[in-house]
């Protein structure tokens, strides 16, 4: 383990005097590992730089962001319960190469694998976690510009012939701090200022890579679009707690096909998009700017049968979307809010709050927050996007809705509606006009709290051919039903009879707590109570929620559990278990 050893300056000011625990919410990447003796290993460790408690890993951040460095040893099973000695070295390229000690401290290392020394010393169990930096912010500890490369490992019974260590590093690269003014691709807003911060400007297409640093903020003139259609890709990189503001009316931003937005917000600054005169914003401003549009690659239906590539048209002149990649990226959305979009061109002709329109697998969407759309919160239309830990609040028309073929996976997800305002909580389409079109609207849902408005609410309405997989749901305060299954397309894909069904169209222990569980109809095909009956751990009675902390009552429920490795395994329905566990505390937005 010998490193090209740099000129060594005095010991660096990055000590970690604590480590806050984590619970990663995203794979830890994957990292080759060697030994000190050159011996074969089963040993295995992953590990990365977040700056949103392991939602998210990244190489890149911005000089104010605070960032994690973290990896996980899977011992050799031979190792397990040994006494071990767990290490972790840090490389900054021009000042030198450091090695974590006792007490969180880093110390100039020889890069020879004799004096390398443990930072913890501990009996082994399967798993370890291996803590190299936490909270370290660049443009704080004088460290702007620089880059890292970070190696971890582990040996046993004080040999350190015995190490296995990672011999490819975690690397990251603090950027330098932006310099004043507006970033490529922006032109300044002459004398405008927004919240004491100089205001830049997007308008049109823009064809080349763009960085948007949170010294600025950022307003979209018009209908703003990253790329052209599968041509002149870009990438609209987000730094954490950028706030982009619209003026009211027909301003939107659109990732087009082949190009990606990647905003990496974090709970302490997530990145913002909202109006203008959001100052002024009361709890019923809805509808005030266009929304985000992302267009991707992946497959929808809707086209003739034999079709070669089927891609539909945007709303709102929003772009064509679809394709025939599954596994497509636009990029990545963790910790973004999206406040009072939505506008209604016509009433068959609407923006929503985030239109995922064929948006691929190879996206990452977690913790995201739509809230105060004037049409729905978040529509899928085809894709196979996957998304976790959703807020879906105070939106005017349905909180989420898929149609086009939409075959992606949602867990964590709040649906709140205020009294007064909204429309279904969940409004689910294979194809309006074609029932059977392929592919088939069938996602995969799993924890969700949908609270509605009371008085004419009515909670999720699955048509016109949709399949779905469902489970660990809480839907309550939905006065005209919590749930609604229509068109003989939906009921003959779910099953020929409430009790023989297909697996296309299931829900399992979920929790009914509206003065009207079912809408049924004498013309339905078979009752959906029955089939809301026959099928495990499902239950109406009373939701005893704490805001949108689960009760005793709710806790008490048992809950499914999943095969897909998307899926977080829970012993709770619905989206939080209790106030220690509250996924939504620190960064959701709240009237």
């Amino acid at each position: 383990m010998n490193f090209n050893r740099k000129s060594l300056f005095c010991a660096v000011a990055v000590a970690t005097l604590g480590f806050t625990a984590l619970t990663a919410q995203a794979a830890e990447p994957a990292l080759s590992v060697a030994t000190a003796n050159g011996a074969a290993t089963t040993a295995t460790i992953t590990g990365g730089a977040t700056i949103n408690n392991g939602s998210s890993y990244t190489s890149s951040i911005a000089s104010s962001a605070a960032v994690d460095i973290m990896g996980t040893v899977k011992v050799a099973s031979a190792d397990v319960g040994k006494n071990g000695s767990l290490v972790a070295v840090v490389e900054i390229p021009g000042m030198g190469i450091y090695q974590k000690v006792s007490g969180g401290f880093f110390l100039p290392w020889d890069g020879q694998v004799s004096t390398l020394k443990p930072y913890a010393s501990k009996k082994l169990g399967a798993q370890e976690k291996i803590e190299v930096l936490n909270d370290l912010i660049g443009s704080e500890s004088n460290l702007s510009g620089l880059n890292f490369r970070v190696y971890m490992g582990y040996y046993t019974d004080g040999n350190i012939n015995t190490l296995a260590y990672t011999s490819s590093p975690v690397s990251l690269e603090i950027k330098p701090t932006p310099a004043a003014g507006c970033p490529t691709n922006t032109t300044a807003s002459s004398g405008s200022n927004y919240e004491g911060k100089p205001v830049c400007v997007l308008t049109g297409t823009i064809s080349s890579d763009t960085h948007l640093t949170a010294n600025n903020v950022y307003l979209l003139n018009g209908a703003v679009f990253i790329g052209g259609d599968n041509t002149n890709s870009a990438t609209l990189n987000i730094d954490a707690g950028t706030k982009v503001i619209a003026p009211v009316g027909l301003n939107f931003l659109v990732i087009n096909r082949g190009s990606k937005i990647e905003a990496l917000g974090s709970e302490a600054a997530p990145i913002i998009f909202t109006y203008d005169d959001e100052a002024n914003a009361t709890a019923s401003t809805t509808g005030r700017w266009g929304g985000l549009i992302i267009n991707g690659n992946a497959p929808v239906n809707g086209c003739a049968a034999g079709t070669a590539l089927c891609e539909l048209e945007g709303e709102g002149s929003t772009g064509k979307y679809g394709g025939n990649n599954a596994e497509d990226s636009s990029g990545t959305l963790n910790y973004v809010i999206v406040k009072y979009p939505g506008q209604n061109i016509t009433e068959t002709n609407e923006l929503n709050g985030i239109a995922f329109q064929a948006v691929g697998s190879g996206t990452k969407v977690d913790y995201v927050q739509v809230h105060g759309s004037s049409d729905d919160g978040v529509e899928f239309f085809g894709g196979t996007v996957n998304v976790k830990h959703l807020f879906l609040s105070s939106n005017e028309d349905d909180s989420l809705d898929w149609t086009f073929g939409f075959k992606g996976k949602v867990q964590h997800a709040v649906i709140k509606q205020r009294a007064g305002n909204g429309d279904r909580g969940i409004e689910a389409d294979s194809n309006e006009f074609a029932h059977d079109s392929t592919p088939r609207s069938k996602p995969t849902l799993a924890n969700f709290t949908m609270i509605g408005k009371g008085a004419s609410g009515r909670g999720m309405e699955l048509r016109r051919g949709t399949g779905a997989n469902i489970s660990n749901f809480v839907v309550t305060s939905f006065d005209s039903y919590c749930i609604d299954i229509n068109d003989n397309a939906t009921f003959t894909n779910g099953g020929s009879s409430a009790t023989s069904l297909s697996g296309e169209l299931t829900m399992n222990n979920t929790l009914f707590g509206c003065s009207k569980a079912f809408s049924e109809a004498d013309t339905d095909p078979w009752k959906i109570s029955s089939w809301f009956d026959g099928q495990t751990g499902n239950a109406t009675g009373t939701a005893d929620l704490n805001g949108v902390v689960n009760g005793p009552t709710i806790n008490a429920r048992p809950a499914a559990t999943f095969t897909d490795s998307f899926f977080d395994q829970t012993d709770y329905i619905g989206a939080v278990k209790n106030a220690a566990s509250d996924w939504t505390a620190g960064w959701v937005y709240q009237d």
